[in-house]
């Protein structure tokens, strides 16, 4: 019997793991069951909000039917993986996962982003440790290749959300910490992912301007309204504005 225990990462493309041994769970529907029992880890997930995710009502002749071989199938794929652990269990409507929240990385990230935004910004340096640590955990998007059903999109939605926010004050970390290269290079490579992010920006235009690189900041600031322009038809927030109008 092995004493590893079962860990499921989320935060990118699914990655089960038992211990340190990385686990290949084959199989699209397992995969996206899968995420989602990881999603309430401990906590129940009903067969009627699975068979919809899976959309098994309109794709076979017996949902009910098609969610048990699922199940099965899973239930002996994680036997034989994590030997002993019971970890799939049939409770109440539904399933529950038997891990404790600490096993899923995106539990791990709201948890660390949850404190570090109850702290901020009154311990800039301890904010900054926790959600460095906390994007850490990111290999990709959220539930990248597991499914797309309402559940999975909300929970990803959510946890995209919290990445924005654990990102922008992290840079807000930096720039009283007066760390303003970090600043620098890390909002420039955030933009890329949210283009139209516009606090984002004005931490870029802040950082350049307290280096001196008056040029630069003007250059990001008139790039960002030509794109709102471009892209959105409206002109940049007065936030973003009065960046800006600081350099002067």
């Amino acid at each position: 019997m092995s004493d590893a225990r079962m860990s499921i990462n989320i935060l990118g493309p699914l990655q089960p793991k038992c211990g340190d041994v990385e686990l290949l769970l084959p199989g699209k529907k397992l995969r996206c069951i899968l995420a989602l029992l990881a999603l309430r880890a401990g906590d129940e997930v009903r067969r009627d909000e699975l068979i919809e995710e899976l959309d098994l009502m309109r794709t076979t002749g017996n949902a009910t039917n098609a969610l048990h071989a699922h199940m099965t199938r899973l239930r002996r794929w994680l036997n034989a993986q994590c030997e002993g652990q019971n970890i799939l269990q049939s409770v109440n409507s539904g399933y529950r996962l038997n891990v404790d929240g600490s096993a899923v990385d995106a539990h791990r990230f709201r948890v660390d982003v949850e404190q570090a935004l109850a702290l901020s910004p009154s311990v800039p340096s301890v904010v900054e440790t926790m959600l460095a640590n906390a994007l850490g955990l990111w290999r990709g998007d959220a539930l990248v290749d597991t499914c797309d059903g309402p559940l999975a999109a909300a929970a990803a939605d959510e946890l995209h959300q919290m990445r924005t926010t654990a990102r922008e004050v992290l840079l807000d970390a930096w720039i009283v910490l007066e760390r303003d290269q970090q600043v620098i290079v890390n909002a420039r490579r955030f933009i890329t992912n949210d283009p139209f992010n516009e606090r984002m920006r004005a931490q870029l235009i802040t950082a350049l301007k307290r280096q001196g690189r008056h040029a630069e900041a003007y250059e990001s600031y008139y790039q960002a309204e030509r794109m709102f322009n471009d892209e959105l038809g409206i002109n940049p927030s007065r936030n973003l504005r009065n960046a800006l109008v600081d350099l002067h």
